[in-house]
């Protein structure tokens, strides 16, 4: 048996047992019940079911399961489960209704009752028989007998709409009357439908002409103009199928746009009025035979910042629904074009710019031909309502380009920027957000696309002809006149490249002297804060003579000002007083900067304190007189002992001596950020004339100035002479101290900032720039 035979055999059994346990239930009836579960189910979407209804026919032999199965759109699991469900389903609404013996009022019933909206019905491109249904109410409205009914044309949760024609004017109109007759909080919505929709005056939104009572049954109704049955849905899936059919013509899409910005116009009166939508949909878009865009169905439109329960008071929500119909509850609104905010029930949050949402969705169905929560549904694998209202709260708003790589990115930004999930990201109104679609079809700039500088220029052009042409002429007759000018600036140069090398000579300059003010602040500093009162009462308490305060109390004194000192002088790292013996120095107090967070001090605890152990440092530091400074430098050299991984260290120590005995107690020691004050000394200079190099002794870079690249440190010192092999010999040389070549335009100087220290010495290198 062949793999075909086999899915015919399992596709019949499966058949077999849906009409065994289904009834008496005619193919067609079938076939609708399979579509409605298509769609609740999410296994295809409207676009897609759409397609295969195309080469389909609901009076054919061929049943619309056995159909999607040839074609690829559904599988054998889903076949199952839809065969399985809908007789069902018919039960469902079979119960209670009168068995017709007509195909054709079969059919119609069926469809009124699984299908109020209409939607399997436009998509199979039938039509389902006024009055078909024993529950459809038919005769006249108002007591004067006014309104003659003809056919339904559609139904939804809170009413039926009938095409009726006024007796009184001789006109067709569109009556809708409440179908929830015996709930009171329906009763109040539907009548505030009317009321809320015929206080909105505008082209673009229905006018109600009449709010009245059923004579005979007490039944409220409202009449309204009959725009016919064409909506903004309709002309999305046919710009959308004629797309696919490789037509392309742009004029396509600008009517849709212009479409589009009469809605935002009707919305933005609607707001102006303090009035809110809460579903719109293309659905919700009719288009007269006239071509204008009208807004539809208002029925839970709401007032902003009015007092009303009616939110809150409905039934459950409904489980089951496809996403595509309006469901009502404590959630209301439309799940596949539905705001996060919407979905989440957050009814206190809902304002003007849910509707923004709203309208950002409609843009994405014209952009993309689905709903903007169809990825959503298939990402989140959502088969109920639920689920998708959680996936909708909860996902990141889908993008038009994931789902239409062919949009265009303007228009996308357009519509993500409509559909932020954050109501403060999105257009605050209605009116900016029809401008900026407004902006894109006049071929200007729109606010919430970045373009990129060849976009602008192709745009520019483009609006722009003559202007640019006449540019490019100017452009030919400069290039002439710049052939002429190259000889004279050509002289000019040398005399510039003189300035310059000079100017090159004053930066070196200024870098010397930057150099020689740190070394002497550093100095200075350190010996302020070596005498300080809390040192010599340390000094004190550390031979036992506490006569006044215990020593905790001055180490709290000495961490407080070492604290304050350090937060006034960022460029400063740390400050430690440290007790000196000829083995080690050992902490007393300490206070560091956070390398991470340069704002955070923290005072180091006794637990934490350290030694010194650097025997060579040791010596000289025990040399020292009152006042004397020794410098040293750390990240310097390839010594792994002085390995910084955070840059380059100034240290600057200075002794302490015992007051009382004149000898030497311990030492101050301050750190620097050497290498961040050459940094940003560098940024001030903000020269655009030599790339400066600054290296320790042996030529390894710390820190680069290139125009164009800015300043650059490293902590991976780099040999300088691996740029410039000429500089070998003069870093070198321990007694050279300044290097200068005008012919190839390079400095190079040598500072010791410790004179009895030559592992203190920084070297500058300036190479001009050659223009």
């Amino acid at each position: 048996m062949t793999s075909s035979e086999a899915r015919l055999n399992d596709s019949s059994a499966a058949a077999t047992m849906a009409h065994s346990s289904g009834g008496d239930f005619s193919k067609e009836q079938q076939d609708i019940a399979i579509s409605a579960l298509i769609l609740r189910m999410g296994i295809l979407t409207e676009r897609q079911l759409a397609h295969a209804f195309a080469t389909w026919t609901i009076h054919g032999s061929l049943p619309i399961n056995e159909h999607l199965l040839e074609r690829g759109l559904i599988d054998e699991d889903a076949n199952r489960r839809l065969l399985a469900s809908a007789p069902q389903l018919l039960q469902e609404y079979e119960y209670g209704n009168e068995r017709n013996s007509s195909v054709e009022c079969a059919v119609a019933q069926t469809l009124d009752s699984i299908d109020p909206s209409g939607t399997i019905a436009r998509l199979m491109g039938v039509r389902s028989v006024a009055g078909a249904g024993a529950n459809d109410a038919t005769g006249v409205r108002t007591s004067a007998a006014r309104y003659r009914l003809l056919r339904k044309l559609g139904q939804g949760g809170l009413g039926r709409v009938w095409l009726a024609f006024d007796e009184h004017l001789k006109r067709p109109v569109a009556v809708k009357e409440i179908t929830a007759r015996d709930q009171v909080v329906a009763q109040e919505r539907f009548r505030r439908e009317a009321e809320i929709t015929g206080r909105l005056e505008h082209p673009g939104i229905v006018p109600i002409y009449q709010l009245g009572e059923d004579a005979t049954t007490g039944e409220a109704f409202y009449a309204m103009r009959f725009l016919g049955k064409q909506t903004l849905h309709d002309t999305i899936l046919e710009y959308h199928e004629r797309r696919s059919e490789g037509d392309h013509d742009p004029m396509l899409l600008r009517r849709l746009l212009t479409d589009f910005v009469n809605v935002c116009q009707a919305i933005g009166h609607a707001h102006s009025r303090k009035v809110i939508h809460r579903d719109l949909k293309p659905e919700n878009v009719a288009i007269d035979s006239f071509g204008q865009v009208i807004v539809i169905d208002w029925g839970i439109a709401k007032v902003v910042d009015e007092l009303q329960s009616f939110d809150n008071l409905s039934g459950g929500l409904d489980s089951s629904g496809s996403g595509q119909s309006t469901m009502e509850g404590q959630i209301l609104g439309t799940p596949l074009y539905m705001a996060p905010e919407q979905a989440a029930g957050r009814v206190d949050e809902l304002d003007e710019r849910t509707d923004i949402y709203g309208l950002g969705a409609i843009l994405f169905a014209i952009l993309t031909g689905e709903g903007p929560h169809e990825q959503t549904r298939e990402t989140a694998k959502s088969t109920t309502s639920r689920e998708l209202l959680t996936a909708i709260a909860g996902q990141p708003t889908p993008d038009a380009l994931d789902t239409n790589p062919d949009a265009d990115p303007a228009l996308a930004a357009i519509c993500a920027k409509a559909m932020s999930r954050r109501q403060y990201a999105r257009y605050q109104t209605a009116t900016e957000l029809a401008q900026d679609v407004e902006r894109w079809m006049a071929g200007e700039h729109v606010s919430a696309y970045r373009e990129r500088p060849a976009q602008r220029l192709a745009r520019w052009i483009q609006n722009n002809r003559i202007m640019s042409q006449a540019i490019g002429l100017l452009l030919v007759t400069g290039i002439v006149g710049l052939t002429v000018m190259i000889v004279a600036s050509h002289q000019a140069s040398r005399a510039n490249r003189q300035i310059r090398l000079d100017e090159m000579r004053a930066y070196n300059r200024e870098i010397e002297v930057q150099l020689r003010t740190t070394t002497e602040q550093i100095s200075k500093d350190a010996r302020f804060m070596s005498n300080l009162p809390p040192i010599q009462a340390l000094i004190a308490a550390e031979a036992g003579k506490t006569d006044g305060e215990p020593e905790a109390v001055w180490q709290d004194r000495l961490e407080m000002i070492y604290e304050e000192f350090l937060r006034a002088n960022p460029d400063y790292v740390s400050i430690a007083y440290m007790k000196l013996t000829a083995e080690a120095a050992t902490d007393i107090v300490r206070v560091e900067r956070n390398t991470t967070d340069p704002a955070y001090l923290r005072r180091v605890p006794a637990s934490r304190l350290t030694k010194f152990e650097d025997q060579d440092v040791l010596k000289k530091a025990l040399l020292l007189d009152r006042g004397d400074i020794h410098l040293v430098l750390r990240g310097a050299s390839d010594d792994p002992q002085d390995n910084v991984d955070d840059g380059v260290r100034l240290f600057a120590a200075t002794p302490v001596y015992d007051a009382v005995h004149g000898e030497l107690f311990g030492v101050v020691v301050l750190e620097s950020d050497l290498l961040s004050r050459i940094s940003k000394f560098l940024q001030r200079v903000d020269q655009n004339t030599a790339i400066i190099d600054v290296t320790d002794s042996a030529g390894n870079i710390w820190v680069s100035d290139e125009p164009g690249v800015g300043v650059v440190a490293t902590n991976k010192p780099t040999p300088i002479t691996a740029q410039m092999p000429e500089l070998k010999d003069f870093f070198s040389d321990t007694e050279a101290t300044r290097h200068l070549d005008s012919a190839n335009g390079v400095i190079a100087t040598k500072l010791t900032l410790d004179r009895l220290d030559d592992k203190t010495t920084v070297g500058v290198v300036l190479q001009l720039l050659e223009r």
